[in-house]
């Protein structure tokens, strides 16, 4: 009777201990299965977060771009091709930014699909990451068109400007011009008898056929080569080398002056040089 004790006993304990280890056991796997959802909580909330903040800095280099288009709009000088050219670079690196999160973003999506358990509250924080990615894209493609837009327009404003500035090149040109030809005067010196074999000048009225009380006057036609150039803003002396006989056609005597140098010159100086090319834009002096 004793033995048949002893032995359901030690049934008892046999049954008690495997009963104990596969209790253990399930717990073990139920703190495996445990410490993988935290886990995959953790990963996939870790992997939100870091899309979050890199949305998140694209989307201050997106003002910071805004902000550098919208001033060139604003400005009447065209963009400078250093600044367009910083646009377009940190464009560039948005976009590279928001490709490399759309495909982190893809697969996020994937490993939530394919969990064996769905958690609403990660599918919506990944949802709401989405929108925010999409709308970043559609910032950015609007920011594309705008520098293209600006691009046009700068390069119509281009084109306004460098007509206008041909417009005024070609009237300052016509200005500086028509100043110059009415500041340029003429003069021709030489003996009287050469004057006029050189048709220049000619004798007029008198008697005696001309030979008394006749006036040398400026012919009629002559040739202009034989005349030399001057500014009459800027040179104001005529160096005749031997005395002046007569100025032709004559002047205001109080236009001028003569002045005779070592060597047989004289020196005939505009006093008033208004005065003195009124009468004439050419002068003829007699020696």
């Amino acid at each position: 009777m004793r033995t048949s004790v002893l032995f359901a006993a030690a049934i008892l304990l046999v049954l008690t201990g495997c009963g104990q280890s596969e209790l253990e056991n399930k717990n073990k796997e139920l703190e495996k299965q445990l410490q993988a959802k935290d886990q995959y909580i953790e990963e996939v909330s870790s992997a939100i977060n870091e899309i979050h903040n890199q949305l998140e800095s694209t989307w201050a280099m997106e003002k910071k771009v805004i902000q550098q288009s919208t001033a060139k709009e604003g400005s009447k000088a065209p963009s400078h091709l250093q600044v367009k050219q910083q646009i377009l670079n940190r464009i560039s690196d948005i976009d590279s930014i928001l490709a490399a999160n759309r495909k982190k973003l893809s697969n996020l999506q994937l490993r939530l699909k394919n969990a064996a358990v769905q958690y609403a509250g990660l599918q919506k924080m990944v949802d709401d990451l989405k929108t925010t990615l999409e709308e970043r894209e559609k910032t950015l493609a609007d920011l594309q068109a705008r520098v293209k837009s600006l691009e046009s327009e700068v390069s119509e404003k281009t084109k306004v400007i460098a007509a206008r500035e041909a417009t005024i090149d070609d009237q300052s040109n016509q200005i500086n011009e028509r100043t110059r030809q009415m500041n340029t005067v003429y003069y021709v010196i030489g003996k009287k008898d050469d004057l006029e074999k050189k048709g220049i000048v000619t004798e007029e009225g008198g008697f005696l056929w001309g030979l008394l009380g006749s006036t040398t006057v400026l012919a009629g036609n002559f040739n202009p080569d034989l005349f030399q150039k001057m500014d009459k803003t800027k040179e104001s002396q005529i160096d005749v080398q031997g005395k002046i006989v007569e100025i032709i056609p004559k002047r205001d005597a109080g236009s001028y002056s003569m002045e005779e140098k070592s060597g047989g010159h004289t020196l005939l100086k505009i006093v008033n040089s208004d005065q003195f090319w009124k009468v004439n834009r050419l002068v003829i002096v007699s020696k």
